[in-house]
Parts: C-alpha cells; structure tokens; sequence
C-alpha cells in the first residue's frame, strides 16, 4: 500500500498545502520501502572456521510505520529492561489517556510531552512517598519507566504505560538497600493522582501560552499537511462489520469488549487513570509480557486487509457492543494516519525515572546485574 500510494500521497500534499509534509515523515515512509532489500544495501558475515556466509540486508530503523524494525525493538526494549532496568520487585502499571484536546499538542511539541511525563511521574511518587512516610519509611525512593504511545487502532492518541515499582526503596542502618511493597491504590488515591495531574498540567499550560481562555491551541496561521493528517487521525471514521466470505477469520475473532474495573480506574476532566494490572516479584517473564505490550508496535499486520475495490481494513482491538470491529479507509486515509503517528525527532518514547534515571545515585544499587557469561560452546 505504501509503495503504491507514496508518490501520490506526498503530491497531493504539496499540492493542497504549503511545503507538504514534514521531511521526518516522507523520511520514514520512504526508508520503510527499502527496508530487507539487498538492493539497497547488505553486510556479509563470514565464518573462517566453516566457509558459510550468510549476507543480512539493512533495516530502515523505523520507529512507527515498519513492522518489522517496530517488532524487533519492542523485543529487544523489553529483554533490556528485564535484564538490566527492572529490579526483581513488584510492578504496577499505570495507564493514562490524556483529554482529547491535549492530544495533538503532546503528539507534536516536545515540551509539553515532557512535561506531561514528568508532572504525571513526579505525582505518582508522591503518593507512594507519603504512604511510605505515614508507614515510618523516611527518605523513600521511586522508580518507573514510562513509555510513550501515539496510536490506538491506527488513531492518534497520545497516552503513558508506566511501569512503576509497586513500592518503595531506602537504606538499612548498614547503607544497604530494602524495597518496601506498597499496598494497591484505591480509588481514592488514584482520584489524587489524577486531580493533581489535571491541575498542575493547566497551570504549566498556561504559563507557557498553550492555554487561553477560549481553547488549546496547537499553532497559529494556515494548517499545514500534517495538521491535516492529525485532525483526520483523531476522528473515528468509518467503522463497520465486514463480511467474511468462506471460511471463517480468525484474526476477525480475536477482538476484545471494552470493559472497565471502576475499582482500579478513575476519570477526572478527560484525564484517565487505570492502574490494574500488577506483576508481583519473580515473576520475569510477567514483566518482559507487561513490557512488550508497553513497547509495542503502532501497527499490526495480522490485523490489516485489503478489500476488493482498493480500500483498506484495520480490525480494532476494543469493541463496543452494536458497533464495528473494522476500521474502513481509503488508501489516501490511511496514509493520513501513518504519517500522523510517526514520531517526531528529537522525541523519546522511553523515559526512565526516580531510582531508575541514567543519573541515580540509586541506580546502580537496585538494577539487576549483568548475568555471567558462559564459555562459548565448542
């Protein structure tokens, strides 16, 4: 689809608005089109023992339209974060959607994505630091890994899956380090995290212009292409059922009703809080799972289909009852929403925190060590 609709896709742009869209974008759509072509470029990797060679070709490095690079850094993210970022503890994992308005100022301006992370981070802490300081625990440290999303069934949709370390972290009298569990928030507590992080983002909002008394605002001036391609990836658009003819589509099968535990979710001014999924200690291959699905791809191939006359099928992975489990697009809407979702340079999508921060006094202290290597095998 991309290498058949590319050309005329990035025309059209030009075309209808001044100076078409973003050069990072067009970038990733046309590294994507040579990614594994030999083509393009290969190494060869010679064994001097036997004779094999084996030639691997290069990969585009993408970090939102191909599945295939996509796919290997979710595995690698996750391996690297159990092995040397997760300490052997529990870990909780808060989810938070933002309003819908603040969804396409986080998707493309840095600064308030940052301080989105680091306002909703800091408020997290706080509530485990003060539980900690009414149990007896003085100078309690936290830590976390949030990891940035920008998609929702190829939506634009900015939200955080933060792995938070169910506890807290300080010293014994011999300077050692002990972990504290915390027990599971209420709906009390997650209503503080959430009224907090409402109130301090406004008041960062305002201060740095982003917010009047009218409305957010993203730019000013004439919409450019690629505000027309958010403005397009934040609708709905055509949802449906489609039938399947023959035999029967399992991929069509795998979908998921849109269900809520009220206990463990919380709702304040579009700012959605769940926190109800929990990996207790030991527990290794629970948190490499938690963090696949936080470094998961923007796009499922298994779920794509292309329908007889040219449109384009993503199934949706959440489904209200009466409605569609496909979302049906023309191929110049889906190339809207691909270009919408890809990240912006300068623009991290992991962000280490607390104990866990590259500059931690505490972090050498509580990540796992590196495991001994074993002598290569004859």
């Amino acid at each position: 689809m991309v290498r058949q609709h590319l050309e005329s896709f990035l025309g059209y742009a030009r075309e209808q608005y001044d100076g078409g869209l973003p050069r990072y974008v067009e970038q990733e759509l046309r590294a994507y089109l040579k990614c594994g072509l030999f083509s393009e470029g290969f190494t060869r990797c010679h064994c001097d023992a036997c004779g094999h060679d084996l030639l691997v070709a290069f990969s585009c490095h993408g970090r939102t339209v191909c599945p295939s690079c996509t796919g290997r850094r979710m595995a690698n993210g996750a391996a690297h974060l159990v092995d040397r970022v997760l300490p052997d503890v529990p870990v909780r994992q808060y989810v938070l959607s933002l309003p819908f308005e603040l969804r396409r100022l986080a998707a493309f301006k840095a600064d308030v994505l940052t301080a989105l992370a680091r306002i909703f981070v800091e408020v997290t802490f706080g509530t485990y630091r003060a539980r900690a300081k009414g149990a007896g625990i003085k100078d309690a440290q936290c830590g976390a890994v949030l990891c940035v999303q920008r998609f929702g069934s190829l939506n634009l949709n900015v939200h955080f899956h933060t792995l938070v370390l169910d506890g807290v972290f300080a010293r014994d009298a011999q300077g050692g380090v002990i972990f504290h569990p915390a027990p599971p928030p209420g709906p009390r507590e997650l209503g503080v995290i959430v009224e907090q992080t409402y109130r301090k983002t406004i008041a960062w909002l305002r201060r740095h212009g982003y917010l009047d008394e009218r409305a957010l605002e993203v730019g000013s001036g004439e919409p450019s292409a690629l505000d027309a391609c958010a403005a397009l990836a934040m609708q709905r658009g055509q949802v449906g059922t489609l039938a399947r003819p023959g035999a029967k589509d399992a991929a069509d099968e795998d979908h998921e009703q849109a269900t809520e535990n009220k206990e463990v979710a919380v709702e304040h001014q579009g700012f959605n809080l769940h926190a109800g999924v929990r990996i207790g200690a030991g527990d290794d291959l629970g948190r490499e799972r938690l963090a696949r699905y936080a470094l998961r791809p923007p796009l499922s191939l298994e779920r794509l289909r292309r329908l007889p006359g040219g449109c384009i099928a993503y199934r949706l992975k959440y489904v209200s009852r009466g409605r569609g489990k496909h979302r049906v697009m023309t191929p110049m809407e889906f190339m809207a929403r691909l270009s919408a979702i890809v990240a912006p340079p300068r623009y991290p999508l992991v962000r280490y925190s607390g104990v866990l921060a590259p500059r931690s006094k505490w972090r050498r202290d509580v990540v796992p060590r590196p495991r001994e290597r074993k002598e290569a095998c004859a």
